[in-house]
């Protein structure tokens, strides 16, 4: 399980979302075919690497992508026993993905699959993709980082300010999970990549 520092997309969500953002964001990630052990020590050891506080006073973020699966899901609970109320975590998805249901109807499902879903998840998400290709090609053409674009959800997940009800929203950590490609430019990348290159009302710059 990897953790990386990511100050400069704080900086593209305050500019294409139009919103302060508070605290520091970092994104984690599993290696690509890696058959990676998680639990709490190791957690706590990864954090602890990148001198990340987590108490009362300095409350983590955890944002995670609405279609769980099995590693999501011992991450989630991973962090719960290490931080308890002291983190919250939030799943996010993408309208179009979900064009019928509400963000409640998504996570009554995932309750219905995922034992005690209901007690671990703090808040859940559902915003519009039009932000997609910004993210994930700024991750892509700046840091040779390759996500799955429907990662960029967990990304965006910060612009919502949860935080704000905190004494010092600067003291908040926000970590996103993502999902890396094992292949930089299959089809899905190609085809959310072109999309990007002919919207009309994109507004990606490099200038960080």
């Amino acid at each position: 399980m990897n953790l990386l520092p990511i100050p400069w997309m704080k900086l593209k969500l305050e500019s294409i979302y139009n919103v302060n953002l508070y605290g520091n964001l970092y994104l984690i990630f599993n290696d690509i075919n890696s058959n990676y052990r998680i639990d709490t020590n190791s957690l706590n050891t990864l954090l602890e690497n990148h001198n990340i506080l987590v108490d009362e006073f300095h409350p983590l973020y955890l944002y995670l992508p609405m279609e769980l699966n099995n590693q999501i899901y011992k991450l989630m609970i991973s962090f719960k026993d290490l931080y308890h109320e002291n983190v919250y975590i939030i799943l996010g998805g993408y309208k179009d993905i979900y064009p019928n249901l509400n963000k409640l109807d998504c996570l009554a499902n995932l309750c219905s699959k995922y034992e005690n879903l209901d007690s671990i998840v703090s808040y859940s998400y559902l915003i519009d993709s039009d932000k997609t290709y910004e993210i994930f090609t700024s991750l892509s053409d700046t840091q040779n980082i390759y996500i799955n674009p429907i990662s960029s959800c967990s990304i965006s997940g910060i612009v919502l300010n949860y935080h704000m009800n905190q004494l010092n929203p600067n003291n908040v950590t926000h970590v996103s999970f993502v999902n890396l490609m094992d292949y930089p430019y299959n089809d899905s990348f190609i085809d959310y990549y072109l999309k990007r290159l002919t919207n009309n009302n994109n507004n990606f710059n490099y200038n960080f």
